[in-house]
C-alpha cells in the first residue's frame, strides 16, 4: 500500500508505550486503599487499557467519588511512571524514520494531557508527535470519533482516505469506525484481539508497521 496514508495516528498506551505494570500496580494499591484489599487478576487490569479511566474507575470503585478517585490514580500512577513505564521495541527510530519520510504523526489517547506529556517524555518521545488528543481535549472521548478527526484536522487531513489510526483494542477500533478512517491493531501487548474485530490490517511488530508503509 506505497503511499496510501499520509497521517499516521497512534494511540499511546498499549500501542506506544508498555503502560501495563505501572496500571496494575496503581489498581492493586487503591484496591488496598478503597476496595478492602480486594484485587482484579492483572490478567483482567490487562484491559483497562482503552476505556477512559473514569470508566473503569466507576467499575471498580462502585459508590465512591469519582474526582477523588481520579485524584488518587493519579497520584499513585506519577510515582509509577518513571520505574515502569518503557517504549514498546523499535518504537522510537520507527517513528522517527516514518516521519522523516513525510508522514505526519499524531497521538490520539484517552488519557489526560498532561499524563500523556509525562508518558513521552519518560519514554523518550517528546517533540515527534505534530498533534496530541487527549481525553481532556476533547467533548467525547474514545470510541467517539471526535479525538481521531480532532487531530486529522490539526494535520491537515482533509481526505479521511490518507489516515491511519493505529491502536490495540476494540474501542481503538470502534473510534476508527466511527470518525472513518482505516484501523491496524497491534499484536504486541498482552491482550488478546478478539477474532469478530475487522481492522483493515493487523501489525505484529513496528518494524512490520514500517514495512507495510513504506
Amino acid at each position: 500500500m506505497p503511499n496510501k496514508y499520509q497521517v499516521l495516528l497512534f494511540d499511546l498506551d498499549g500501542t506506544v508505550a508498555d503502560t501495563d505494570e505501572m496500571i496494575v500496580q496503581t489498581m492493586n494499591i487503591l484496591y488496598d486503599l478503597y476496595r478492602d484489599g480486594k484485587r482484579s487478576p492483572r490478567e483482567e487490569i490487562y484491559y483497562f487499557s482503552g476505556p477512559p479511566i473514569y470508566d473503569t474507575l466507576n467499575k471498580e470503585f462502585p459508590g465512591c467519588d469519582m474526582e477523588f478517585m481520579h485524584n488518587e490514580f493519579r497520584r499513585v500512577s506519577v510515582e509509577l511512571y518513571p520505574k515502569t513505564v518503557t517504549a514498546y521495541p523499535h518504537a522510537k527510530e520507527t517513528l522517527i524514520s516514518l516521519k522523516n519520510k513525510g508522514y505526519k504523526l499524531g497521538i490520539v489517547t484517552n488519557k489526560i494531557h498532561s499524563s500523556t506529556l509525562l508518558c513521552l517524555k519518560i519514554i523518550g518521545l517528546e517533540g515527534i508527535f505534530d498533534s496530541l488528543v487527549c481525553y481532556d481535549d476533547v467533548s467525547n472521548p474514545k470510541p467517539h470519533g471526535e479525538p481521531i478527526l480532532k487531530a486529522a484536522n490539526e494535520l491537515g487531513a482533509s481526505d479521511l482516505s490518507k489516515v491511519l489510526y493505529i491502536g490495540d483494542n476494540k474501542t481503538d477500533l470502534d473510534a476508527a469506525n466511527n470518525a472513518g478512517v482505516d484501523c491496524a491493531l497491534i499484536s504486541w501487548g498482552p491482550r488478546v484481539l478478539d477474532k469478530n474485530l475487522k481492522p483493515s490490517f493487523t501489525i505484529a511488530s513496528f518494524e512490520e508497521l514500517e514495512r507495510r508503509l513504506s
